[in-house]
């Protein structure tokens, strides 16, 4: 196969292939459908001379020449159609004479008078046969270069008036045309006895790939990474093609090459079957594969906004903020990195808090840095191909902190007038650059996140708050306890000092002077079984208190409600028979554990029952019941005391809200408890309440599969 038939051969898989491309990315557009159309009579022409550049037959050659120009026929009122399409034109009658004319070509190629336009074919210049032209053929000539000249007339004229994304497409629509009517020429001058080198074919491939990239895009990429995807494309496409044809060869030649026509008529049915049956297959791994790393979509903005606002922007977690970032924007616009950097305030600094495929995760930018002057200083962006572009010099060590981030494009995250971060985007998979579009779209963005940001941050420093306001809370209550903590130690402490006073009081005065030793030993003994056992349950209360007064771990185990709500009633029961409150506990046997952090769950069992005993001031009666149903464990807690007014139910769980009298309460007691439960996986809620009559909160926890149920389900 010759240089020109392998020429061939790309720029006819090129054609179709970008025709198939424009025509699926809009079937129901007109100008995808005659764009489509037009490389397709460019395709046929092509084949004529894929086909006149291989075979050794006249009368093969003969027959594809007619195929041949039927493409040449055709292919100016095609053109001449879907230009004006482009532009915007209207002017029927020059495309009804346009296509009149093509007929009667068409006509003229197929009839009997064939002689009058085409002579003969015969092998010229050794790597083809070519046409011997006759009149008709001359006045074609003339026809199509008349036609070339329009085409180029009508888009520079277009492109003079047109303005902003129009004027840029006509731009290359002027140089493609250019390139396609000098490949027309150079096969023209080939038929009139003018040798040209066989370049044809590469222009050819050259100009479809812009019209294809014009049309789908609207948006053109520069000539270098157009030659490179098109020999890249054209190269798959050959592949494909070569995996197609080797089974045919290998069939013809080794099974069937000695057999009768009916063999060889077998061979090709065997082989047209193995092509139809692989055809599909090549063709879905051919457009993933292209899709993927070759032709990567433009990333629609819609989709991005509806990302980031449906996805990213709501999340009020830091980390997983800015992580879902660098995610959405790597995934949706197709970078090959993305970093964002916030502001260290404490040490002047931006930190990498969440990156892909960048080479240092540890790059800082210092304020007093270059990057971080012009970005504070003008809240604009940094764009590396324009720094180039423009002959900036780029200091070292800028250029170093831009080569660790892998950055082509760096933009301010501000608010207000402040830099809260800087958002890093890598090169685009698909080689192209950074648009006004994409800078239209980002810098708002860039301003949205760093919003998102700083109220994600709002929330870290409000939970570390509730959780430091919830801790001395807890401390205060603690203080509010002393009387009944005292009450608890004092006791057993109080009994255990008396048994032995006494002894030693009795010793002294002589009354165990009758005693022999071994009795007075017996007698200390049984002393000092009560008091260990005082000190003993003395010892038990003081490490409730302890535990109950130190900060929760966050680490979830399993927990016997049975045995918490005890623990609790120790703390908390003597104020409760102070004020003669009955606690009455119903758990049954039984009930499944559930996953919690043991300390944080005693500190809402202690916030709701001493609200109860709040509510109730003097006498009444505090129930906790709790039971199992469908796999959850519902622990109810109910009061008898004054219940909450109508009005009041809605701001319940709301910070700050109170029903105790002014210094008695901060507010934060069931907002706490609602963070805590819900943060350990439950739910919590007033079940009732009656004015005068009391209430009911419920909290719910899923209950905890054992280790022997959980084999049993395996």
């Amino acid at each position: 196969m010759n240089i020109y038939a392998i020429s061939s051969l790309m720029a006819l898989i090129t054609n179709l292939a970008l025709g198939i491309f424009v025509y699926l990315k809009n079937k129901a557009n007109w100008i995808n459908k005659l764009c489509s159309l037009f490389f397709l009579s460019i395709s046929l022409w092509i084949v004529g001379c894929f086909t006149e550049s291989l075979t050794q037959s006249r009368d093969i050659a003969l027959f594809v020449d007619k195929i041949l120009y039927t493409g040449l026929a055709i292919m100016p009122a095609l053109s001449t159609h879907f230009i004006h399409s482009v532009i915007g034109l209207n002017r029927p009658r020059i495309i009804r004479t346009l296509y009149a004319i093509s007929f009667v070509f068409l006509v003229l190629n197929f009839s009997p008078f064939r002689s009058f336009f085409i002579m003969d074919v015969v092998r010229k210049y050794t790597f083809r046969f070519i046409a011997i032209p006759a009149f008709g053929w001359h006045v074609f000539f003339v026809y199509l270069l008349a036609v070339a000249f329009y085409w180029i007339f009508i888009i520079y004229q277009n492109f003079k008036i047109a303005t902003g994304q129009k004027r840029l497409q006509l731009k290359y629509f002027f140089i493609a045309y250019l390139l396609g009517s000098f490949t027309c020429m150079m096969y023209l001058l080939l038929v009139l006895n003018v040798q040209t080198p066989p370049v044809d074919n590469f222009t050819g491939m050259l100009f479809a790939v812009m019209i294809a990239y014009a049309i789908v895009r609207h948006h053109l990429m520069d000539i270098e990474v157009i030659i490179k995807k098109t020999l890249v494309f054209a190269g798959l496409l050959a592949s494909v093609f070569a995996i197609l044809v080797l089974p045919t060869l290998l069939i013809q030649e080794y099974i069937f090459r000695s057999a009768s026509i009916g063999g060889k008529l077998l061979g090709i049915a065997l082989s047209g079957a193995i092509i139809i049956f692989s055809l599909r297959r090549i063709e879905d791994f051919l457009i993933n594969i292209t899709d993927k790393h070759l032709f990567q979509k433009k990333y629609d903005y819609r989709e991005l906004l509806r990302t980031f606002t449906s996805e990213v922007l709501t999340v009020v977690n830091l980390d997983k903020l800015v992580n879902l970032t660098v995610d959405k924007l790597t995934d949706v616009v197709k970078t090959s990195a993305s970093a964002v950097l916030l502001l260290n305030e404490e040490k002047q600094q931006f930190d990498v808090v969440a990156s892909r495929n960048i080479k240092d995760p540890k790059v800082t930018l210092l304020r007093p840095d270059g990057i971080v002057t012009f970005l504070e200083q003008t809240h604009g962006y940094l764009l590396k191909k324009e720094l180039i572009e423009r002959r900036v010099y780029i200091p070292p060590a800028i250029q170093e902190i831009i080569d660790k981030l892998n950055a082509e494009l760096i933009i301010p995250m501000v608010l207000h007038t402040e830099v809260k971060g800087i958002l890093s985007l890598g090169k685009k998979k698909s080689d192209e650059d950074y648009t006004q579009d994409d800078l239209d779209i980002l810098l708002p963005l860039a301003r949205t996140l760093a919003i998102a940001i700083s109220n994600a941050k709002l929330f870290e420093e409000l939970g570390i708050a509730q959780a430091e306001a919830a801790q001395k809370e807890k401390m205060a209550l603690i203080g509010t306890l002393s009387a009944g903590i005292n009450h608890e130690i004092c006791n057993p402490l109080g009994i255990a000092r008396g048994q032995c006073e006494a002894f030693l009081l009795n010793v002294k005065d002589g009354l165990y002077n009758d005693r022999s030793p071994e009795e007075l030993l017996n007698k200390a003994k049984d002393i000092m079984a009560k008091v260990i056992k005082e000190t003993d349950r003395a010892t038990a209360i003081t490490k409730k208190l302890s535990s109950f007064a130190k900060p929760a771990k966050g680490e979830a185990e399993l927990v016997n409600i049975d045995k918490e709500v005890d623990d609790v009633l120790g703390l908390v029961g003597y104020e409760l028979k102070l004020e003669k409150i009955e606690f009455e506990k119903q758990v049954p046997k039984g009930l499944p554990n559930i996953l919690v952090d043991r300390k944080q769950f005693q500190e809402v069992l202690f916030n709701l029952i001493r609200n109860a005993g709040q509510a109730i001031g003097e006498k009444g009666r505090i129930a906790v019941m709790a039971k199992e149903y469908r796999g959850r464990v519902f622990i109810d807690i109910k009061d008898t005391g004054s219940g909450i007014p109508e009005d009041k139910l809605k701001e319940l769980f709301n910070p700050f809200f109170t029903t105790k009298e002014p210094g008695k309460g901060t507010g934060l007691g069931l907002f706490i408890v609602r963070q805590v439960v819900e943060k350990n996986g439950g739910r919590i809620y007033l079940k009732e309440t009656k004015v005068g009559e009391g209430t009911t909160f419920t909290v719910e926890f899923p209950a905890a599969i054992s280790d022997s149920l959980r084999k049993a389900h395996a």
